[in-house]
């Protein structure tokens, strides 16, 4: 999980791991710092290993810019390496995983149903939690 925002690291989180550096949770962190009304990270994984990151708010609003986290490896005392696929055409149309991040442990996430529905305002009526 280190140095690399794949799909895996992110779908593969267990209290344990969060607590791991990975650029992923670091923006995350510190989105969640910069704005105390997010409650949460939505996300994009693309088939780069890349992500697309920006706060969510508990009505379901983005909040604060569109964040780039890149899917390269990073190398010791550099920052991530800019995706040539991402840099060609932002990404977008090469999205591979969606859904939102909750900080803390799952016993202090909101409820699921309001989880449902604000994934729902953010990415469409088709998104669903994974059990």
């Amino acid at each position: 999980m280190h140095g690399i925002c794949c799909v895996e690291s992110v779908l593969n989180m267990t209290d344990d791991k969060k607590k791991q550096y990975s650029p992923f949770n670091d923006a995350c962190q510190n989105i969640l710092m910069r704005h105390p009304e997010a409650i949460g990270v939505a996300y994009k994984v693309l088939n780069c290993g890349c992500a697309l990151i920006c706060g969510a708010t508990a009505g379901g609003d983005p909040i604060g810019k569109l964040r780039h986290i890149s899917g390269q490896p990073v190398k010791s005392g550099r920052r991530a390496p800019i995706c040539l696929k991402c840099r060609l055409d932002g990404g977008l149309d090469r999205v591979v995983w969606e859904g939102i991040y909750w900080p803390g442990p799952q016993s202090e996430w909101p409820e699921k149903n309001l989880r449902i529905k604000i994934g729902r305002k953010i990415f469409g009526l088709g998104y669903m939690e994974p059990d």
